[in-house]
């Protein structure tokens, strides 16, 4: 999920520049040096990548038992105008049944709204997911002079020799490692 946005921008203007880059170097009889990395794996095998899923777990769960509590408490109402049918005077069987149409009315909305909720929470965090690592693939790019660094799932191919997907997520844990609580 963080990384299908970062492909949707990224890789038009990969392409874009791939074709200027090579056009301007092979005018230039420059050497190219490239490399590719996994967004994927960086997501997956970096500290960051594991508590930003972690943290966007963490609310998805606590929104769930929200949820939850109020579903068994509408099921509780129901069970007690179930359980309690024949003694119950109209105006409490009637009470009862309010009741629990407001519940269901208010989990209804719940859980509108905790959809909502989470969508923001994910996309904040891909975008920082994404500024992140981008930011590391750009000082990686500037600092090692390479012409081109790309994603590897936009690459037909590309041999293995040329994956900077290791010093990325060695770069990106060692800035978490840097700023704690961020």
């Amino acid at each position: 999920m963080i990384c299908k946005n970062l492909r949707s921008v990224v890789m038009p203007l990969t392409m874009a520049l791939a074709a200027l880059v090579a056009s301007a170097a092979v005018a230039e009889a420059q050497t190219l040096k490239i490399g590719t990395f996994d967004p994927d794996r960086i997501a997956a095998e970096t500290a960051e990548g594991a508590r930003i899923k972690a943290r966007l777990s963490s609310f998805q769960n606590t929104k769930r038992a929200e949820l939850e509590a109020i579903q068994q408490e509408v099921e509780r109402l129901q069970q007690e105008v179930v359980n309690t049918a024949a003694s119950l005077s109209s105006d409490r069987r009637k009470e009862l049944l309010i009741s629990i149409r407001k519940k269901q009315a208010e989990l209804e909305s719940l859980q509108k709204v905790a959809t909502q909720e989470l969508q923001i929470e994910v996309e904040e965090a891909e975008l920082e997911w994404q500024n992140r690592v981008l930011s590391q693939v750009r000082r990686l790019g500037n600092e090692q002079s390479y012409t081109m660094i790309l994603q590897r799932d936009l690459v037909a191919f590309s041999t293995p020799l040329i994956d900077v997907t290791d010093e990325l997520i060695a770069r990106i844990d060692a800035e978490a490692a840097a700023t704690p609580g961020k």
